[in-house]
């Protein structure tokens, strides 16, 4: 038998002239002396394995079966789900309280197929002896061990007030992991988390101190002259390689804050080092971004912004501003209905200052649904005049389909306001139609057989654009210039654009570009077959009443 396939493709530490039971005589005694208790379950959660130290940490008779039980009366004592991932609790015996720290692995083989469970004990009762052992409690994290948001702060305090050399902040964030817990459970989620934590404590040194300030937020206060970038990235590079699968890939996301004033709260370095982690919007494996204090600037107004937006949308600060949808010889046929905030002090707020803000927020559905209300409006009071057969085009973000039952909330604004649905067109971008494909085109079909016209907004804009096309049956396909602007390779580009708009008209779909610009553009454009047209070239979004003078 070779000895490398007796613990699994893995185990590349076997020697294979050694023989398998000598190895795992070897490996029983060094479980012996590693000063933890381990107990080994199979998939059928039978203990069929605990050392000696378990025995002794449980006070259990020396049988498989007391040792098991004794732990399990203590689990179920504490409510604790057997499955959790780790924990930090007193165990009561023999009138002396031990402090035990217990975390619990999931055994899987190279199939992913269940092969059993392990749990280790470590005794920590040291601490409750010399009376600290509710302060532990307060200052640590159960799920990890390593200090929490308060221990961390304690202890990073501690060490700046006696530190003699200028010392950083680092704040990390997992870049969508509540969406990994949504999708994979929380037990794979604390997993992640823990293999992180015993990586971390790993890589540190005693001049670091390091701590999970919530969620999967974990912090560490180190010497600058210990930090560059590229060896940091390597570091995470590594703890990522050992946590990511091929169902999932571990994004981490690092803020630098560096110490100016040693007395400075805790928690306010922690702010700052997380508003340069919000400031990332690169997907890499590690990104890294400093704080800079024109972030707090942003923080602030970001803060002004959320604390006024419910004010502002009950006392009708919003409005909508509407930008022309043309012909090419600039006669309408419709308009875009961009928000606008015309705030009584401030003057008007362009959308670039409080719309990225709100959908950090999970708002903008707020916002969005007034608008659509605000266009509806409009197009009430166009009946019956010169602009009666006038458009107007209104977005659906990402985050409404999800806050919102689209096809309720646009019936019920034509009903309210008896306008016809055909002019009043839902724009949905590409990137919400690719998050949910399937839930989309049953939207789409939905919304048609209403009377409404759907438009596929920022066409070109994500990876899976053409894929898309196969299964949503849009009306209209808005495309922007900016395919074009952002790339070097223009005569690629441009093949892309003309077959692009060919294969609209073949399934059926009118084709509208925005972000025309410039009369050679709009020439370029129509030779490939475009003849609907949006953008600076013709007029920039202008408020309602200068919209209906210019376009009697």
């Amino acid at each position: 038998m070779d000895a490398n396939n007796l613990f699994g493709k893995n185990a590349y530490f076997v020697d294979n002239t050694v023989e398998p039971c000598e190895i795992t005589r070897l490996l029983n005694f060094g479980v012996q002396q590693m000063g933890l208790g381990i107990l080994f379950l199979d998939e059928n959660e039978k203990c069929v394995y605990a050392n000696r130290h378990a025995f002794s940490l449980l006070h259990a008779e020396y049988s498989l079966d007391s040792v098991y039980k004794a732990f399990e009366d203590w689990m179920n004592k504490l409510g604790i789900e057997r499955s959790s991932a780790a924990w930090t609790r007193l165990f009561e015996n023999q009138e002396r309280e031990r402090l035990y720290k217990v975390r619990y692995r999931h055994l899987l083989d190279d199939n992913n197929k269940t092969i059993g469970h392990m749990y280790t004990i470590q005794n920590l009762s040291d601490i409750v002896e010399n009376g600290s052992g509710e302060q532990y409690r307060l200052t640590h994290d159960d799920l990890t061990g390593l200090y929490n948001r308060e221990g961390f702060a304690q202890a990073a305090q501690n060490k700046l007030k006696d530190a003699t050399k200028p010392y950083l902040l680092l704040y990390s964030n997992i870049r969508d992991f509540k969406l990994f817990n949504q999708l994979f459970g929380l037990e794979r989620g604390n997993d992640i988390l823990i293999n992180i934590a015993d990586l971390m404590i790993q890589h540190v040194t005693d001049d670091d101190i390091y701590g999970r300030i919530n969620g999967d937020h974990f912090a560490l206060c180190m010497p600058k002259e210990d930090f560059t970038e590229k060896d940091f990235k390597k570091m995470v590079r590594e703890i990522t390689s050992k946590v990511t699968s091929k169902s999932y890939s571990l994004h981490m996301q690092i803020g630098v804050y560096e110490i100016k004033d040693p007395a400075m709260d805790i928690t306010l370095m922690c702010d700052r080092a997380y508003m340069a982690c919000k400031s990332i919007k690169k997907d890499g494996v590690c990104e890294i971004a400093w704080y800079s204090d024109e972030m707090l600037v942003n923080a602030l107004l970001e803060k002004e912004i959320l604390s006024s937006f419910d004010f502002a949308i009950i006392n009708r600060q919003f409005g909508i501003y509407l930008q022309p949808q043309v012909y090419a010889d600039g006669s309408l046929f419709g308009a875009e209905a961009l928000a606008r905030w015309i705030h009584p002090e401030n003057g008007l707020i362009q959308p670039g200052v409080f719309i990225d803000v709100l959908e950090r927020a999970d708002l903008i559905y707020k916002l969005d649904r007034y608008i659509w209300e605000l266009a509806a409006l409009q197009l009430a009071r166009w009946k019956d005049t010169e602009r009666s057969e006038v458009a107007i085009s209104v977005n659906v973000s990402p985050k409404d389909l999800y806050y919102l039952d689209i096809k309720k909330e646009f019936t019920e604004l034509i009903t309210r306001y008896k306008i016809d649905p055909r002019l009043l067109n839902i724009e949905i971008t590409e990137t919400a139609v690719t998050s949910d494909v399937n839930k989309c085109a049953k939207l789409i079909l939905e919304l048609q057989k209403a009377g409404f016209k759907v438009e596929i907004d920022d066409f070109g804009s994500g990876y899976s654009s053409l894929n898309m096309l196969k299964d949503i049956n849009a009306d209209v396909l808005k495309i922007d210039m900016g395919f074009l602007r952002k790339t070097e390779n223009q005569t690629r580009a441009r093949v892309i654009l003309n077959y692009t708009i060919d294969m609209a008209h073949e399934l059926g779909m009118s084709v509208v570009t925005e972000g025309v610009e410039t009369k050679e553009q709009l020439e370029f454009l129509q030779d490939m077959g475009c003849t609907m047209f949006q953008g600076y070239y013709f007029d920039k979004p202008m408020p309602i009443e200068e919209f209906e003078e210019k376009y009697k």
